[in-house]
């Protein structure tokens, strides 16, 4: 293989290897494709994607404008994310019931497909993972690991191609979970389907009351 595509393919598994772990976007993707909504699953993760893809730049390239801007602002973003997911989690947790009903009368709702729905799933996709520090952290320790940090071409077709493997790698991800969940939603009983929503919110909420706890911990001490 030539170099280039052994630059692409450790950028793939370097994006899919950081997008991998479940956590609160994986919450909310998992949480559309249950409900049929796996367009809008979709969308969340491409937000993610893009997030990652930018985060992975800022980490190879050593891009001090990303990250100047999430420590200076690291409080503040921890505060306002937590009080999102939060809220958001609880939400879902509270139309469980209104889920289920939705579910049982019909097998898509008729609001699936809106564009402020795909444009939401977007947006929470991309804000929640662009202001999440440990994103960046991951992808460092990751890409040292492969060795995109050090041994590397310095050209810009080589940047372009490592750009193009983490967000294949990071979508990639995304597409795998939605698309999964949402080919196996109709072997799952409408309550059963309520009560994963339930945990998911859960998670949701309790990311959301970590990310609160470490914004009154930096603030205090």
């Amino acid at each position: 293989m030539t170099p280039l595509v052994v630059l692409f393919l450790k950028s793939l598994v370097g994006g899919f290897i950081v997008a991998v772990p479940v956590g609160a976007i994986g919450a909310l993707c998992l949480r559309r494709a249950l409900q049929g909504q796996w367009v809008v699953g979709l969308a969340t993760g491409l937000g993610a994607a893009v997030a990652d893809t930018i985060l992975a730049v800022g980490a190879v390239f050593g891009l001090s404008l990303i990250t100047d801007f999430l420590w200076a602002y690291e409080e503040w973003l921890r505060l306002f994310g937590g009080l999102f997911l939060l809220i958001f989690g609880l939400r879902m947790v509270a139309q469980s019931r209104k889920l289920i009903e939705k579910l049982r009368q019909s097998e898509l709702p008729a609001a699936a497909l809106r564009m402020d729905k795909l444009g939401g799933g977007l947006t929470a996709g991309f804000c929640l993972t662009i202001i999440n520090p440990a994103t960046l952290f991951a992808f460092v320790g990751v890409f040292a690991g492969l060795g995109l940090l050090h041994d590397r071409p310095h050209t810009s077709l080589a940047n372009a191609v490592i750009v193009a493997g983490v967000f294949a790698g990071s979508m990639s991800w995304w597409s795998l979970l939605t698309g999964g969940v949402a080919a196996m939603r109709h072997r799952i009983p409408p309550r059963t389907i309520g009560l994963i929503n339930v945990a998911l919110g859960l998670l949701v909420a309790g990311f959301g009351v970590g990310a609160l706890v470490s914004f009154a911990e930096m603030v205090l001490f």
